[in-house]
């Protein structure tokens, strides 16, 4: 291991890959949010200041006489809850309420910024109706289920295991980890009573990934455990050494895993096969998030880019990546722009700012101080996606505040026709 260390901090130093770490400047915070805020007025934005740095605001939205608790987004829409214990969707284009949800139990797993898990079926050839799409969540130890459009329960269920990730679903299948360190795979139909599980060495402390048809289960003990995910069939598993705390990925084909051995690695989610592994000389602790064709993930010291050189040759098995820079001092993800991606940078204390970093190279462009947000979101979707849709999605900032205000902040250059 301290080879690896030691290559690759010798690679950075030489070649520069991973761009400059300039501190980002302090200046007059771009949204005010005062004391006055916290009784539900609007935060004051700094309009000049945020157009400056090449944003507009796209919308902003109040949960009225609610004081938010969450903020994520999940799927294709934006998800709030609140201290009263009610789930709102919102739509992510416009700000817009599209159904509420009067939860009556606390919302689990809030912490990891994805406590909601969304299940979309596909249409298939000859078949009439679409069948509804789904959202999922635990509320204490309550797992629930609501129809993706309109927020009516398909059902709830009192789980008879301690919950320790928020859900993943499959078709048939919704999977959840548990402090007594199992896997529980529940059948949708019948959710009362887990169809299968499965017990690992230690603690299953993070949400699952899943390719149809396999499930793959990080575990503290050190081993990624795939399943069938329908019958619960244990597949070949991986071992690298050392606790998986961060959650896998399935991105574009292919599966991400961050270990707390320095590596993230690069799996075929079919066969197993090792197509990359990055090295980055200390444990993984952020989920890692794709976006276009890269995937970040986040150290105790900044935030690493692990960018796809495909497509893959037609004479090659494996799918080339470069781990292209890291942004030391960054935190968090926000959003993807038409040429920069957007980081979380600093902490309470000393203010927290946005930075923009150029995505190819990383090196630092610019940085909008924001202080008082209360809930940082961050947007997977990329503005140079070919889906319409998808792309609209891209370049926006969303910023949550506990008195119910939300911003959306999005790049202009960005914006249809700006």
């Amino acid at each position: 291991m301290k080879r690896c260390v030691l290559l690759l901090s010798s690679v950075l130093l030489a070649t520069g890959c991973l761009g400059q770490n300039r501190p980002s400047p302090t200046g007059p915070q771009a949204i005010e949010y005062t004391d006055s805020g916290k009784r539900g007025e609007r935060p004051q934005i700094d309009k000049d200041r945020v157009e400056a740095f090449g944003f507009q605001l796209y919308w902003d939205s109040a949960i009225r006489d609610e004081v938010l608790t969450s903020v994520s987004v999940e799927g294709d829409q934006l998800y709030a809850f609140t201290k009263t214990n009610r789930l709102y969707q919102i739509d992510m284009h416009s700000g817009m309420v599209n159904w509420v949800f009067d939860v009556g139990l606390p919302l689990s797993f809030t912490e990891t910024g994805h406590p909601i898990a969304e299940w979309t079926y596909e249409v298939r050839k000859g078949q009439k109706y679409k069948e509804y799409d789904e959202v999922f969540f635990v509320a204490k130890d309550h797992l629930f289920s609501l129809d993706k459009k309109n927020g009516s329960e398909i059902f709830q269920t009192r789980l008879n295991f301690a919950p320790a990730t928020p859900p993943r679903s499959s078709s048939t299948h919704v999977f959840i980890g548990s402090w007594d360190d199992r896997i529980y795979g529940l059948r949708k139909d019948t959710p009362t009573i887990a169809d299968w599980s499965w017990r690992t060495q230690t603690d299953v402390v993070v949400k699952p990934a899943y390719y149809s048809p396999t499930l793959f289960v990080s575990s503290t003990d050190g081993t990624m455990y795939p399943f069938d995910a329908a019958t619960g069939r244990k597949r070949a598993p991986f071992k690298t050494g050392k606790p998986l705390r961060a959650a896998p990925l399935v991105y574009r084909a292919l599966l991400y895993l961050p270990s707390d051995d320095f590596n993230m690695y690069v799996l075929d989610p079919n066969d197993g096969l090792v197509h990359h592994r990055a090295c980055v000389g200390e444990a993984i602790t952020t989920d890692p998030v794709g976006i276009g064709k890269t995937v970040y993930f986040g150290t105790k010291t900044g935030i690493n880019a692990l960018t796809r050189l495909g497509p893959m040759a037609e004479n090659k098995r494996k799918m080339d990546h470069n781990l292209a820079w890291t942004r030391k001092g960054a935190t968090q993800v926000l959003a993807e722009g038409s040429e920069d991606i957007y980081l979380l940078e600093g902490n309470d204390q000393e203010g927290t700012s946005v930075s923009r970093v150029h995505l190819k190279d990383g090196h630092f462009r610019d940085s909008l101080p924001l202080s008082g947000v209360d809930f940082w979101v961050t947007n997977p979707f990329s503005p140079r996606h070919s889906d319409r849709d998808h792309s609209l999605r891209g370049g926006i900032v969303i910023l949550g505040f506990r008195n119910g205000w939300i911003f959306a902040l999005k790049e202009t250059a960005t914006i249809p026709g700006a």
